[in-house]
């Protein structure tokens, strides 16, 4: 499997986010909030591949999910 690819991954991201630390935190919010946001969803994809034993497919959740909202018979 890619394993010790998504390792190198997650090492790769948290050295980025060390070394650039700085600009982020003198970057406007919504930039730095953005760039959070990103490297979070990344890190949660990251685990999703490499620690789940059951397949779960997001896009049916959100279909459950989104129908009850929806206005349809």
């Amino acid at each position: 499997m890619i394993k010790p690819l998504l390792f190198t991954y997650l090492a790769m991201v948290i050295a980025v986010v060390i070394m650039d630390l700085k600009h982020l935190r003198q970057a406007a919010a919504i930039n730095r909030w953005l760039s959070y946001g990103v490297i979070a969803c990344s890190i949660g994809i990251w685990l999703y591949v490499t620690h789940l034993n059951k397949t779960f497919f997001i896009t049916v959740w959100l279909t459950h999910w989104i129908q009850r909202y929806l206005p349809l018979p």
